[in-house]
């Protein structure tokens, strides 16, 4: 809201509308969207802690991302509880008052949600892109500085425009006055569609970005297809930053805002539960993968993949009645060693082989492995199990 309530303007624009009522509509799209949230975080944390038997940063980032998305569902509930989503003309002046209240307080939590669970993705990536060490990270450490930066930033400019007269937002009387408490509506407005501009951006770098992680490692065009669509689902987020920060636009029209920002409220809550889904859906593929992806791979194909660093792989030793151990480097995880009985009088030569293997669980490896890229599949051959 950026600009001075015209009272009698607002009379004579609303006095034939008609009392309809979008706030069902809002309270049941929110509660949906965000259910479906929660629902797929808790699959995604109880299945790192099946499959790793610890949650990581980007697993305690997108919670948080979660918790504040709730927040913000209660809080328009809360709204829609008082009037929201009626005209305003058919609300008394403490219904008005109590509406907004609770609309501009969730602002906040609508633009901290998603910009938590894109920083959440960018850590996930972060670790991903640490398994190969041909690639670049300081992109990644750019948007997250980038969103904290800029995304705060725009809180920082919303709440502070009116100084200590936060109130001016709700108490239709200091509205009518309001170029004598806050900022030029303009400012509020341009840095809004810049905000909107950043995390579009960022949206399509975490759409995009995935691509180049794939296109490094050994694998079909198919499956590097299928990994990008799975790593790419930013893509869905960033259609909806684009119509969000186009209906921004009714931030600044206060005529008849109880009514006029309820889609933009619906926009809101679609960002920042795609932001948390999306997210979250990669880090799913063990629920429905039963094999590990480089199973049944040939020798030469493993041998040839990139692992930064490391170029060995386990050996075979076989010595007489001795048991050999053979130990590979940390990544590969791999110890053969054969017991081969000595020839006794009959002339029979007996022979036992038991392979131990075991698995690296650092970070990197196991986000590059739930994934299902291969440098990771190779590194904890055991982990993308269901």
């Amino acid at each position: 809201m950026s600009s001075p309530l015209d009272l009698d303007s607002l009379f004579a624009e609303l006095k034939n509308e008609p009392d309809v009522n979008r706030g069902p509509l809002i309270d049941k799209v929110v509660w949906v969207l965000i259910s479906i949230s929660i629902i797929v975080v808790a699959l995604r944390l109880w299945t790192k802690w099946r499959t790793t038997n610890r949650l990581y940063i980007d697993d305690g980032l997108m919670f948080l991302a979660l918790l504040v998305g709730i927040t913000h569902s209660a809080i328009i509930t809360q709204a829609v509880s008082t009037g929201f989503g009626r005209h305003i003309i058919y609300l008394t002046l403490e219904e008005v008052q109590k509406t907004m209240k609770f609309g501009i307080l969730s602002l906040m939590f609508g633009i901290l949600s998603p910009t938590i669970g894109r920083i959440s993705f960018c850590w996930t990536l972060l670790m991903i892109t640490r398994s190969d060490s041909r690639t670049k990270t300081w992109p990644i450490w750019t948007f997250i500085a980038v969103q904290l930066l800029v995304n705060c930033i725009g809180v920082t400019v919303f709440y502070a425009q009116c100084g200590p007269h936060l109130d001016v937002f709700w108490n239709i009387q200091k509205q009518l006055d309001y170029h004598d408490y806050c900022w030029a509506p303009k400012i509020q407005t341009k840095f809004g569609y810049f905000m909107g501009a950043v995390n579009v951006v960022t949206d399509a770098f975490l759409a995009v970005f995935p691509a180049v992680l794939i296109e490094q490692t050994r694998l079909s065009r198919k499956t590097k297809a299928g990994l990008w669509c799975l790593l790419g689902l930013s893509g869905f987020a960033m259609i909806v930053a684009v119509v969000k920060t186009y209906e921004a636009k009714m931030l600044s029209k206060v005529t008849d805002y109880t009514y006029n920002l309820c889609f933009y409220v619906i926009w809101v809550s679609v960002e920042l539960n795609i932001v948390i889904v999306t997210a979250s859906i990669p880090l799913l593929r063990p629920l429905f993968k039963r094999r590990t992806r480089h199973e049944g791979r040939q020798p030469s194909e493993i041998a040839d993949v990139h692992l930064g660093s490391v170029t060995s792989f386990g050996k075979n030793v076989s010595r007489m009645h001795t048991p050999q151990h053979t130990s590979t480097s940390s990544l590969d995880n791999i110890v053969h060693y054969d017991d081969t009985a000595g020839v006794d009088s009959a002339g029979i030569v007996v022979t036992r082989e038991v392979q131990v293997s075991y698995e690296t669980k650092d970070a990197p490896n196991v986000h590059a492995a739930l994934v299902g890229l291969l440098q990771g599949e190779i590194a904890n051959p055991r982990l993308v199990r269901a």
